[in-house]
This record gives structure tokens, C-alpha cells and sequence, in this order.
């Protein structure tokens, strides 16, 4: 079976590490697989992966994937290009959607936005063979907008392994955790990761301390909001790490408070390292886990906050034993990988 993906570019985010994965997966339980991998763009510093990459402007290149048993895109741009070359693909069209399009593009831009794209996104999806959402929340959301005899519902799934922390940031921990137990979360900094709700309940929980890893267009409004609520001095911004996930052993509790999200790694990668886990109760995430995994609130609610992280503290053991027996039977790399192949394998039969 010879499987191309067709992606943006390497970059180190959560669609494309789903698709690392699945490589991994099927080049290590699957040799009779040939993998590829097609970008868009070319970027300085790409991830590595284990199979073969093509630039897609290269035409050297294009026989391989138009000759592919399964061609496999994710997100708009590579859903474009099969769409607009339907035609030329021998095989199977495969696309993954990480997310609501109308839900995402309305918190980054307005309703009419996400009206918009979610409409020009399903339509580019028609060509597609098979289209596949990573939850029955998702799947419930495009019935009647795509074909519910192309949805398959596949939840991502991580492998995660422990890496040391440079020293630098290693120091950080030690010194916040003489005096605190510390709140973690590793996100890009937007309005949809909803992490204004943490730093605002901040000055109620004196014993704790807060630190984010990541960057992006909320960072400067988030150490501002630090700074007015005086909690600067435990209210940590790292900035943008490779391989994030790493940081996860050293948080007490892992926090993610956001708005709308696919299945996010960050949830599964905490999970695998055994942290007691916070969480927004949105669709998605009661979906996922249930009460006697995590600790849940509801959005916009400070009370409800801090009752969750007071209730996580009580219940660490228990949750945060509960929350890896599921990662383990339910969100591995290799659960994920074998439904993948198992679609791949009954569609081109």
C-alpha cells in the first residue's frame, strides 16, 4: 500500500505531529507500507519523520503521489489541491478536520468568518473518499453540512517520551516549587485557549503557581493582565519550547482552560505523563474524559475554577491514576495508527 499525506509545511504543531505519528505507526507495524509526505511550504527548521518528504512544487516529485494508494490531507490548503486535482489521483482521498471550522474562525475573526470558511471547507471536502473527525461531537457538527456516509469518527491518539529540560528552565521549577504547588499548560497563546481564566483567579489561590509554554498573539495581553492582578511573580511565561510535552513531569496539575477545541494533544500528551489534569467542560473534552478522570469547570466562572482545582487537589491520586488507565486503552500512538490503516485497508479493497 503506498500512502501519501499532504500537509501545509513541518512545522511543530498539533495536525502535523498527528501525522508524524501515523507515519511512525505504520513505517514500524505496517513495512508493507510505503509512507511519503508532500508540503506546501518549505520552513527553516522542519520536524523530522521517518519517511520520505517532497516539496509538492517539485514535479519530479508529483508521480509518486498521484500514483499513491491513499492520499491523506490535512487542513485547507492541501484539501484545495485535492480538490482541484481530484482528477489526476489513482487513489483513495483521505482528509482529517482537527477542528470545528465555524467554532475556530469565529473566535479568531466573527460568526460571518466562520460561516464563510466552514462553508468553502465542506464544499472542498465533496471530492473527498472519506473524511474523518476526531469525536461523535465532530462528527454531530458536520452531519448535513458532508456526506454522513464519508465521516468517520478517529480519536488522536500520542506517544510520549521523557526528555531533560534545559537547565535554565529547570531552575525555574525548582525555585517556584519551594513555595508552590504550579498550574501548567502548554498552548499556543490565543483567545480559544481561554488562559485569561487561570491568571485572573490567581490572587485567590496564594499556594499556587502558574507556568505557560507557549507564544502567540495573547502573550503581551496575558503578562499585562499579570501585572494589574499582582501575580507576576507567579505567573510564568516561558515562551515557545520544542517538544513542549517534555514539561508536562514537571507540572503538579496540568490546566487547560480553552473554548473550543478538536481532541487536543496537549490533554493526551498530559494524561500519558500521568498528571492531574483541569479542564474546561466543553463538548469535546466530557467526550474524551469523564468526572472520575479530571477535574472540570465551567467557562467564564471563577467560582467554578477554583472549586476544580481544589477539587484536583483533593483527588490527585485518584484522577490522575484514573485519567493514563484511559490514555492507555483508548489514546495511544498505535490506537490511533491501527484505526487509520484499518479505514486505509476496507477502502481500497
Amino acid at each position: 500500500m503506498k500512502i501519501s499525506y499532504i500537509v501545509p509545511a513541518l512545522k511543530n504543531m498539533g495536525p502535523i505531529l498527528v501525522v508524524r505519528d501515523l507515519v511512525s505507526y505504520l513505517t514500524k507495524y505496517c513495512p508493507e507500507s510505503e509512507v511519503y509526505i508532500y508540503y506546501l511550504d518549505e520552513i527553516k527548521n522542519p520536524i523530522p519523520v521517518s519517511c520520505k518528504t517532497f516539496w509538492i512544487k517539485d514535479p519530479k516529485s508529483l508521480n509518486v503521489l498521484f500514483e499513491s494508494d491513499i492520499i491523506h490531507s490535512h487542513g485547507i490548503r492541501p484539501d484545495f489541491y485535492v480538490f482541484r486535482n481530484r482528477k489526476k489521483f489513482r487513489g483513495k482521498c483521505f482528509s482529517t478536520i482537527h477542528s470545528s471550522f465555524f467554532e475556530e474562525y469565529k473566535v479568531l475573526y466573527n460568526s460571518l468568518v466562520g460561516y464563510l470558511v466552514e462553508l468553502l471547507w465542506t464544499k472542498l471536502l465533496q471530492r473527498h473518499d472519506s473524511v474523518i473527525v476526531l469525536t461523535e461531537v465532530m462528527k454531530q457538527h458536520y452531519v448535513g453540512k458532508i456526506d454522513v456516509n464519508k465521516l468517520v469518527v478517529i480519536n488522536n491518539g500520542r506517544n510520549i517520551q521523557y526528555k531533560e529540560i534545559e537547565e535554565r528552565d529547570q531552575l525555574v521549577f525548582d525555585k517556584l516549587r519551594n513555595k508552590y504547588k504550579i498550574l501548567g499548560v502548554a498552548c499556543v497563546l490565543t483567545k480559544r485557549k481561554g488562559i485569561h481564566q487561570v491568571v485572573n483567579i490567581l490572587p485567590f489561590i496564594a499556594d499556587f503557581a502558574f507556568v505557560i509554554i507557549g507564544d502567540g498573539p495573547e502573550m503581551e495581553n496575558l503578562k499585562s493582565l499579570s501585572i494589574n492582578l499582582g501575580v507576576q511573580d507567579r505567573c510564568i511565561f516561558l515562551g515557545s519550547r520544542l517538544e513542549a510535552n517534555r514539561y508536562n513531569v514537571l507540572f503538579d496539575f496540568y490546566i487547560f482552560p480553552s473554548y473550543m477545541e478538536g481532541l487536543p494533544l496537549s490533554l493526551l500528551e498530559a494524561a500519558a505523563m500521568s498528571k492531574t489534569i483541569i479542564c474546561s467542560a466543553i463538548p469535546v473534552h466530557k467526550e474524551i474524559f469523564t468526572e472520575d478522570e479530571v477535574s472540570f469547570f465551567q467557562l467564564d466562572d471563577s467560582d467554578s475554577l477554583l472549586r476544580a482545582i481544589k477539587i484536583a487537589n483533593v483527588r490527585c491520586k485518584e484522577l490522575k491514576a484514573n485519567v493514563f488507565s484511559k490514555y492507555r486503552t483508548h489514546y495511544t500512538a498505535q490506537i490511533m495508527g491501527r484505526s487509520y490503516y484499518e479505514l486505509y485497508s476496507k477502502l481500497i479493497r
